[in-house]
């Protein structure tokens, strides 16, 4: 199993009419980046160049080779998809499309982020719980060429990112470890 950090920006919330911008990944193991944190960006290499090699990493494949890690997967696959549909890289079948969502292993954090929000879905999002950026400036700054900014918010969200995995990781570790111990004997 190979788990990747995973992310993308976009200019909005619509997969077949809005872009995307960037689209970051690094490996991990055991919830510890490893090796280089990669950003492909639209502004360099345009939207099709991107897609067509995160495609090529097997994030869509409904394999275990390319694990995304990361909050809020289902939208950031999707937009994946959308555009691979697109740019002709990979076609989903009804079947094909049900057996990927039901058969890829994936870590997100969004249920994590969820109840550390008391339940509340308003501001339960990485930049929410850092306090440090919001990804809706993103298409701003990208109108405005900006594009130092984009690099930096994306690598400050990541590394945002891999610490609540290491923090709420270590947590939820010690009340798994909690609730599977066989409870002591209360005779002497």
């Amino acid at each position: 199993m190979t788990e990747w950090y995973f992310d993308i920006e976009t200019e909005g919330t619509d997969p077949q009419q809005d872009k995307i911008l960037s689209i970051q990944y690094q490996s991990m193991s055991d919830g510890e980046p490893m090796g280089p944190f990669q950003i492909l960006a639209e502004w360099e290499w345009g939207e099709k160049q991107i897609v067509r090699a995160i495609v090529e990493k097997g994030l869509l494949d409904p394999t275990w080779d390319f694990v995304p890690v990361g909050n809020r997967l289902k939208f950031d696959l999707t937009f994946v998809m959308e555009k691979a549909e697109k740019y002709e890289l990979k076609k989903f079948t009804l079947d094909s499309l049900r057996y990927y969502w039901f058969n890829k292993p994936m870590w997100d954090l969004a249920p994590v982020l969820l109840l550390m929000n008391r339940g509340r879905f308003s501001g339960s999002s990485i930049s929410g719980f850092s306090g440090k950026g919001n990804s809706s400036l993103v298409p701003r700054l990208y109108r405005e060429g900006r594009y130092p900014e984009i690099i930096e918010y994306v690598t400050r969200e990541k590394d945002e990112t891999l610490g609540l995995i290491r923090e709420a990781g270590a947590v939820l570790q010690d009340f798994g470890g909690m609730r599977t111990r066989p409870p002591q004997s209360t005779t002497s």
